[in-house]
């Protein structure tokens, strides 16, 4: 997978959700781009492209958010990395 830094953020929008490594996720249907703020660095947003609607199902009902983002998006996806 490849990485690209952008000096913007996402316009999801960012939900706080239950997890000792994720912080915030925001989904956008239409680009299928997931975004995740991890809670040890809450100065960027990571932007995961081609996220399916089924895989963001899977990931919202799994037992360790943290788990199944280790598994299966990280490294999976293309991703961006965005700062201020």
């Amino acid at each position: 997978m490849y990485m690209t830094e952008v000096k913007y953020r996402s316009n999801n929008k960012m939900e706080n959700i239950k997890s000792t490594l994720i912080k915030s996720i925001g989904y956008n249907p239409l680009t299928e781009q997931l975004s995740v703020v991890l809670h040890n660095q809450p100065d960027i947003i990571w932007n995961y492209n081609g996220v399916s609607r089924k895989t963001l199902n899977e990931f919202n009902t799994s037992e360790s958010k943290g788990r199944y983002f280790n598994k299966s998006i990280k490294g999976h996806f293309p991703m961006t990395k965005a700062v201020e």
